[in-house]
């Protein structure tokens, strides 16, 4: 066989070659992948690598090829279709970093660790970081509880940034002049806003809850209020405060210690900061939980109709058996 022979032999198995590869790649760029349901990917940023075995939320071997063939480069998210798509949409998708934003709820709870558990359910940050990040003294009165949208992949601190801008939109001049008006820092309405929702779960009342509170701090009064002493004791669940309770060192404890706590004793709902902002005008400065279970407050005016409201929720408690 001469050498014209043999080199066209060649040229021919090399265009051969050529053209499968080029049929195996575009087989692999229009391979269908995923389900004919809505499914996702999470990525985290420890993940960046195609051959990472965690790497995948569900096995796409094809459009992990088409990533590793086009050298093309990983980012972080969560990617989701709603049916079977090309290898190579999925892939692009992850190359670019068009991911999905998601609805993260930050609820309204009484320990940071609850609410940094909610957070972490929907995100990849964990709660141990969350609650670092957001268990802070100048954080914990800015959290407004609201549902956002957010990239699965963000850190601990990427969402406590994102809530202290938040905060800062929620915080607009009016509400921020309304507060000034009032006497009170932006930071001191929510820490009354904290006291008042453990008062009462009824909205309705939140005014005038809050109305109460702003008149004993212009008279010069202890708020005695006895959330901020549950709190100060470290126990929600006690139900009948005790003189004795009354006596603990702690500078949440309204009954030694004037003015307002030094922060709030939960994380209030932004309704009950509104309520706060608005609070109802009256002469009310006492206040005992109605005997009747409708969880609402007799309020008063005078020393001793007060002593007449306080004597009949005692005296339930006495018939429920109730004495802590």
């Amino acid at each position: 066989m001469n050498g014209k022979a043999v080199s066209g032999i060649i040229v021919l198995i090399g265009l051969v070659g050529s053209g499968v590869w080029a049929w195996d790649k575009w087989t692999l760029w229009h391979a269908t992948v995923g389900s004919t349901e809505t499914w996702c990917i999470e990525i985290s940023p420890d993940d960046l690598s195609p051959d990472s075995p965690s790497y995948w939320g569900i096995a796409l071997p094809e459009a992990q090829r088409v990533i590793t063939w086009r050298g093309w480069s990983v980012r972080p998210g969560r990617y989701c279709e709603s049916s079977k798509v090309p290898a190579h949409r999925i892939a692009r998708r992850i190359a670019t970093g068009e991911r999905e934003e998601i609805p993260v709820i930050v609820p309204a709870k009484r320990h940071i660790g609850d609410i940094a558990a909610a957070i972490a359910s929907r995100m990849w940050a964990d709660s141990a970081a969350l609650v670092e990040a957001l268990d802070q003294d100048s954080m914990r009165w800015r959290i407004v509880p609201n549902t956002y949208r957010m990239y699965w992949e963000v850190s601990a601190d990427d969402v406590a940034a994102r809530l202290l801008r938040e905060s800062e939109k929620w915080w607009n001049r009016e509400r921020l002049q309304t507060a000034w008006s009032m006497g009170l820092t932006a930071r001191e309405v929510v820490t009354l806003a904290s006291i008042v929702q453990e008062e009462t779960a009824r909205l309705d009342e939140a005014p005038r809850v809050a109305g109460l509170y702003l008149n004993r701090l212009k008279k010069g009064m202890l708020l005695q209020a006895d959330p901020t002493l549950k709190f100060a004791l470290g126990d929600w669940g006690i139900q009948r405060l005790l003189d004795k309770d009354k006596q603990v060192d702690s500078p949440y404890n309204t009954y030694r210690n004037p003015g307002l706590p030094p922060g709030p004793i939960r994380i209030p709902e932004p309704t009950y900061i509104d309520a706060v902002l608005h609070a109802e005008k009256h002469s009310y400065i006492y206040m005992c939980a109605k005997p009747d279970g409708s969880g609402k407050h007799a309020f008063a005016v005078r020393y001793a109709d007060h002593l007449r409201n306080a004597r009949a929720w005692q005296n339930m408690l006495n018939r429920e058996q109730i004495y802590r």
